[in-house]
């Protein structure tokens, strides 16, 4: 199942639309990074349901080493991971620095308003109330897919993109 994910996943890559398939915002891996719940699940479940950041770890050793061939001759000028890029997630043993995380996630996260602590997105709703539609409540939400120390989102500023 990591490979046939891997295969979808680097579709993008491939096609030279993304360096980084997290890059490709239509694809369950940039959707898992940024956080969608079901996608997280999807990676979960191929690696066994062991927690998200130990099956992520295990599948980006996966993803980036496969996308840093070529699939074939035939096929010389597809895109790749850069070997720079290969060699820094083997060197973390696939595991995701907070930073590239909160990259990933501040990118995907459409269907919301800003993070931050409860308080902070407290006074940003009372201050953008409008900005919000009429028939949703805001929704405060820990952020998930690692440890965050506490930071939350506010949500339904926008329709969540993944379905």
């Amino acid at each position: 199942m990591a490979t046939v994910a891997a295969y979808i996943d680097l579709n993008a890559v491939r096609a030279k639309q993304v360096d980084d398939p997290a890059d490709y915002r239509f694809c369950s891996y940039a959707a898992a990074m940024g956080g969608n719940s079901s996608a997280m699940e999807g990676y979960r479940m191929i690696y066994g349901g062991r927690e998200f950041d130990a099956a992520m770890a295990g599948y980006r050793l996966c993803l980036f080493g496969k996308g840093a061939k070529p699939k074939g001759d035939m096929h010389k000028d597809q895109g790749v991971i850069s070997e720079e890029k290969l060699g820094a997630v083997i060197r973390r043993g696939g595991k995701v620095e907070m930073s590239e995380l909160l990259r990933r996630r501040v990118r995907y996260f459409s269907y919301g308003m800003a993070i931050g602590s409860r308080m902070f997105l407290e006074g940003i709703f009372r201050e953008h109330r409008d900005c919000f539609p009429v028939t949703r409540k805001a929704r405060f939400a820990s952020m998930k897919g690692a440890d965050w120390g506490g930071l939350q989102v506010v949500r339904d500023l926008k329709v969540n993109v993944f379905g």
